[in-house]
C-alpha cells in the first residue's frame, strides 16, 4: 500500500534530484560564485520558496552533493568484499574493481573535479571521507615487518589509491576503467595484503 507519506518522500527525492542537477549542468557553463539560487530554481523549473523548504543556501546543496557521491565511491570500494569480507588484495581480479566504472557511470559530477576544488573545502572534504573509510572500516593486514606500522601502511595504500584514481579524474578520463583496473591490480600486487572489511559498509 501506498502511503502519502511514501509519495511525500518520493516528492522530496524528485525535487532534490532536479536542484542537484540544475547545478551541476549550470557548473559547466559558469562558475560556483557566479551560479545564484534564482539561476538554480530557473533551470529546474522550480521556485525559491522549494528551494528553501529543503536548503538555507546553496553551500548545503553542495554539501549534499559531496556526500552523495562520497558515499558511492565508498559503496564502490566495498563491492569486492559483499561476498566475503576477507581478502588477499593481490588476488582481486580486475572485474572486481568497480570504482573506475562508477566514476565514468558519475562523469556528471566528477568531470566538474576541478571546478569543484575551487570551492573552498570541497577537497579535504572529500579526502577526508574516503580515508576515514579505509582507515575505520578497511583493515589492512600488516606483512610480517618488524616494526610496520599499521596505521602508517593503511595511509599508504589509502593515499596511492585515490591518488591513482583523482590523476585519472584530472586527466579527463584518458585511459578506460578496463585498464585502470589492470593497472591498479598490478600495482596492489607490488605491496600484496591482506584486508578485511568491518561494520555495515
Amino acid at each position: 500500500m501506498v502511503t502519502k507519506d511514501m509519495i511525500m518522500d518520493r516528492r522530496v527525492r524528485r525535487t532534490k534530484k532536479l536542484l542537484k542537477h540544475a547545478l551541476l549542468e549550470l557548473m559547466q557553463q559558469k562558475h560556483y560564485e557566479q551560479i545564484t539560487v534564482t539561476d538554480i530554481v530557473d533551470y529546474a523549473d522550480y521556485n525559491r520558496a522549494t528551494f528553501y523548504r529543503h536548503y538555507n543556501q546553496k553551500a548545503d546543496l553542495v554539501k549534499e552533493i559531496i556526500t552523495d557521491q562520497t558515499n558511492g565511491l565508498i559503496q564502490a570500494f566495498s563491492i569486492p568484499y559483499k561476498k566475503n569480507n576477507y581478502i588477499h588484495l593481490s588476488s582481486l581480479a580486475p572485474s572486481e574493481i568497480v570504482i573506475f566504472n562508477h566514476i565514468l557511470e558519475n562523469k556528471h559530477f566528477y568531470g566538474l573535479w576541478k571546478e569543484f576544488e575551487d570551492i573552498p573545502g570541497f577537497y579535504e572534504t572529500f579526502l577526508e571521507s574516503i580515508t576515514q573509510f579505509f582507515k575505520q572500516d578497511i583493515n589492512l593486514i600488516t606483512p610480517c615487518h618488524d616494526g610496520l606500522d599499521n596505521n602508517m601502511y593503511t595511509s599508504f595504500y589509502a593515499y596511492g589509491i585515490l591518488g591513482i584514481i583523482l590523476d585519472w579524474i584530472k586527466n579527463d578520463f584518458e585511459q578506460s576503467p578496463d585498464y585502470m583496473a589492470n593497472q591498479l591490480c598490478k600495482i596492489i600486487n607490488y605491496y600484496p595484503a591482506e584486508s578485511f572489511i568491518t561494520g555495515d559498509s
